[in-house]
C-alpha cells in the first residue's frame, strides 16, 4: 500500500487540447510522454498544475476518453479553487499527471443488458464503457440526468450508435422531467429496461445515495463509481474511506479505500 501500481506512472505532461463544455465545465486533453495501454472505464488520474498555484493537493478525475495511446481527456466541472486553477490552463502549458489509478467497471459480456446512470460530469466513465460495449449497444442504456439541458455535458459524444439514451432534467428542459433515478423508475415500469440488467451509476452523492436506496429496495444488481475526495490516490493518506458491508467482499474490514479498492464498488460490498 502507498506506492504507485505497477502499470501507473507520474509525469509532467502538456495540455494538448481544451474545450468549453456547458456553462461551468470543460474538456481537458493531455499529451503523454510515452504510450499507455487501453484503460478500463472508471479508472482515474490525479491532476495538478506544475509551479506555484493555489492547487497544492492533486485532484482525482475519471478518464473520459482515450483517443489514442498518447492522449487522454478529462471532463471537468469547475466547482472550487482547485478545478478553477485547472480551467485556467491553456494549450501548451504543463501539469502533473499520475495514473492510471483505481479499479474501474468490469465490462459486462455482450449478452448482458447494462444500464448506465449518470449525473452531470458523472457521465465520464461511460464513454469508454459504451465503446467497450460496441457490439452490444442495442442492449446498453444511458440515463443521463442534470439540473438543466446545458449541464448535460458533452452529451452528443454518445450519439451515433445503437446506445439507447434517455435524458432527464430537473427543470424539464430536455428529456424526462425529473431526476435520473425517477427516469430509471419510469423506464422499468414501462418494461423498456429489465430488472435483470446490471446497473452502473456515477454522479454526485445525492444521485448515488438515491439510486443505491432505490436499487436495494428493488433488488437490482448494481455498481457505483464513487466521487470521493482523495488526497493522494494511492492509499497513503487514508482520506477516502468508504464503509463496507459485513457480508461483502470486504467482510471483517469496516472500511475500504476508495482510491485503491475502488472507485467502482459492487453495491453488495459497500454501505453507501
Amino acid at each position: 500500500m502507498g506506492v504507485l501500481p505497477a502499470d501507473a506512472r507520474s509525469e509532467v505532461v502538456l495540455v494538448s487540447g481544451k474545450q468549453s463544455c456547458g456553462p461551468d465545465a470543460f474538456l481537458l486533453e493531455v499529451a503523454l510522454s510515452a504510450p499507455l495501454k487501453p484503460l478500463g472505464p472508471g479508472q482515474f488520474s490525479m491532476l495538478t498544475p506544475v509551479g506555484p498555484s493555489e492547487l497544492t493537493v492533486p485532484r482525482p478525475f475519471s478518464v473520459y476518453d482515450q483517443p489514442d495511446s498518447m492522449h487522454l481527456s478529462f471532463l471537468i466541472q469547475v466547482m472550487g479553487s482547485g478545478t478553477q486553477v485547472l480551467d485556467e490552463l491553456t494549450v501548451g502549458e504543463s501539469l502533473r499527471w499520475t495514473g492510471p489509478l483505481g479499479n474501474g467497471f468490469e465490462v459486462a459480456p455482450p449478452d448482458r443488458e447494462v444500464v448506465f446512470l449518470a449525473g452531470g460530469v458523472g457521465s465520464a466513465p461511460f464513454l469508454l464503457y459504451s465503446r467497450a460495449r460496441e457490439t452490444a449497444q442495442a442492449r446498453t442504456h444511458l440515463i443521463f440526468g442534470a439540473r438543466t439541458e446545458e449541464r448535460l455535458y458533452d452529451r452528443h459524444a454518445f450519439d451515433g450508435g445503437a446506445l439507447k439514451i434517455q435524458l432527464a432534467t430537473d427543470d424539464g428542459s430536455a428529456g424526462f422531467h425529473g431526476n435520473a433515478v425517477q427516469a430509471l423508475e419510469a423506464e422499468l415500469k414501462a418494461c423498456r429496461i429489465s430488472r435483470e440488467a446490471l446497473f452502473c451509476a456515477c454522479g454526485p452523492p445525492g444521485l448515488l445515495h438515491g439510486f443505491a436506496d432505490f436499487a436495494r429496495e428493488g433488488g437490482l444488481e448494481f455498481q457505483l463509481s464513487l466521487e470521493t475526495y482523495m488526497g493522494c490516490g494511492i492509499g497513503v493518506c487514508n482520506g477516502c474511506p468508504t464503509r463496507t458491508t459485513p457480508t461483502g467482499r470486504f467482510a471483517g474490514w469496516p472500511w475500504a479505500k476508495t482510491c485503491t479498492d475502488g472507485p467502482v464498488f459492487s453495491g453488495a460490498d459497500v454501505d453507501f
